[in-house]
C-alpha cells in the first residue's frame, strides 16, 4: 500500500513539474547559458519594431489585454515572427513602474517564445550628443536596465540606441566614445549579455558602420538601417510609385557582410519600412489599418526584394513597426496589409 501511494506521489510530482516547465519555462531550472553574437543573429530570424511601451496608446491596450490574460507576444509568435524589437521611450531611472512593465513584456516575450530586444529610443543623447548630463543619463539608463534584468535568460538583449539620428548622426567619434562607456558599464554587470550598436552616422546607414570603433567581444552585434521610413520621395518630389533603388540596396547589403567579415562582428538589419507614411496625414482602409503613400501592389516589388536580398544573404531583420499591421485594440491582424507580411514572412532563413 505503501508503494502504491508512494508511486502515486511521485507521479502527481511529475505532472506537477512538468505544468510549470511549460508555463514557466525551462530555464528558469537551471542558469542561462550565454549565448554568442554569432549564435544570436541565427536565432533572430524575422522580427518587428513594437511600441508596447513608446506610444501610451499602444502601451494601455497591451495591458489591457494582459490583465484579460491575452500573452500578446503569442499572436506575434503564431503570426510568424521570431523576435521583437521593444522600443522605449520612457526614462526607467527610479521609475519602478516602467521597469515593471518592461519585464512583463519580455517575461511574455520568453513565454510566448520569442525573442526580447530592448531598444532604447534615448532622445537625450540623440539630441544633445555634447551634454555631458544627457551622456551620464544615457549610461545610467542602461545600468539601470542592466542591475533589473540581470540573470534573465540570454535571448534578452540590449540595442543602445534606437538609430543615430538628430544631432548625433554627426558625431560618429562622440557616439563610438559613448557605446565603449556604455558596454564598460553593463559589463560589470552581465558580462554575457548581447549588445547590439547601431551604425555611428547617418541614420544608422550600413555606410557608416566603417566608423563604428568599439572594442570587440564575442556578444556584440552591429546594426543597420536602410529605408527605415519607407520608400518615400524626397521632400518636394512628386512620385507615382515607391521610391527605392535596387542597386542600392544591393550595395548595401554588400557593404555591411564585408565589413561583419573585416571586423568579426555579426550584423543585423534592425528597421525597414514596407511603405512610405507622410508625417502628419493620417489615412485608414476600411479595416483600420494606417494607409501609407502608395498602394499594397505598389510596394509589393519593393517588399519582395527587400526581403530576397535580406534572406538570400542569410541576414536577420525586423520591419517598422507593429501598429501599420496590427491592430491592439481588437488583437487583428489587417487583412489589407495581408499580402506585405505574407511576402515578408516566407522568408526561411
Amino acid at each position: 500500500m505503501k508503494g502504491k501511494t508512494r508511486s502515486g506521489s511521485v507521479i502527481i510530482l511529475i505532472a506537477l513539474l512538468i505544468t510549470f516547465i511549460l508555463y514557466y519555462g525551462i530555464e528558469t531550472f537551471y542558469k542561462p547559458r550565454p549565448i554568442t553574437a554569432k549564435e544570436y543573429v541565427k536565432l533572430l530570424g524575422i522580427g518587428i519594431n513594437v511600441d508596447w511601451m513608446s506610444f501610451n496608446k499602444t502601451n494601455y491596450y497591451y495591458f489591457y489585454w494582459r490583465n484579460k490574460g491575452v500573452n500578446i507576444p503569442v499572436l506575434f509568435r503564431e503570426e510568424g515572427f521570431s523576435n521583437v524589437r521593444i522600443r522605449v521611450g520612457v526614462d526607467v531611472i527610479n521609475n519602478s513602474k516602467a521597469l515593471s512593465e518592461l519585464k512583463d513584456i519580455v517575461n511574455d516575450c520568453l513565454k510566448a517564445g520569442i525573442i526580447p530586444i530592448i531598444t532604447y529610443t534615448a532622445y537625450d543623447i540623440r539630441n544633445n550628443p555634447t551634454n555631458p548630463q544627457a551622456v551620464k543619463h544615457f549610461i545610467n539608463w542602461w545600468v539601470t536596465i542592466a542591475r533589473y534584468f540581470k540573470g534573465t535568460s540570454y535571448l534578452l538583449s540590449y540595442d543602445l540606441v534606437i538609430e543615430s539620428s538628430g544631432k548625433i548622426k554627426n558625431y560618429p567619434w562622440l557616439l563610438d566614445k559613448i557605446y565603449n562607456e556604455t558596454i564598460t558599464a553593463i559589463r560589470k554587470i552581465d558580462r554575457y549579455r548581447i549588445i547590439i550598436v547601431t551604425a555611428p552616422a547617418n541614420i544608422s546607414s550600413p555606410f557608416a558602420l566603417k566608423y563604428l570603433k568599439i572594442r570587440w567581444d564575442p556578444y556584440i552585434i552591429a546594426e543597420w538601417h536602410i529605408y527605415a521610413g519607407g520608400p518615400c520621395p524626397k521632400r518636394g518630389e512628386n512620385s507615382s510609385g515607391p521610391v527605392y533603388s535596387r542597386e542600392y540596396i544591393k550595395e548595401a547589403v554588400e557593404v555591411a557582410i564585408n565589413w561583419s567579415k573585416k571586423t568579426d562582428i555579426p550584423i543585423w538589419m534592425g528597421a525597414w519600412r514596407p511603405n512610405c507614411y507622410p508625417k502628419h496625414v493620417e489615412r485608414y482602409y476600411p479595416d483600420g489599418a494606417p494607409k501609407g503613400l502608395y498602394t499594397v501592389n505598389q510596394v509589393l516589388p519593393f517588399v519582395k526584394y527587400m526581403t530576397n536580398i535580406l534572406c538570400k544573404n542569410h541576414i536577420p531583420f525586423d520591419i517598422n513597426a507593429d501598429t501599420r499591421f496590427f491592430d491592439i485594440k481588437d488583437l487583428r491582424w489587417y487583412g489589407s496589409q495581408e499580402k506585405i507580411l505574407e511576402v515578408i514572412l516566407s522568408c526561411k532563413q
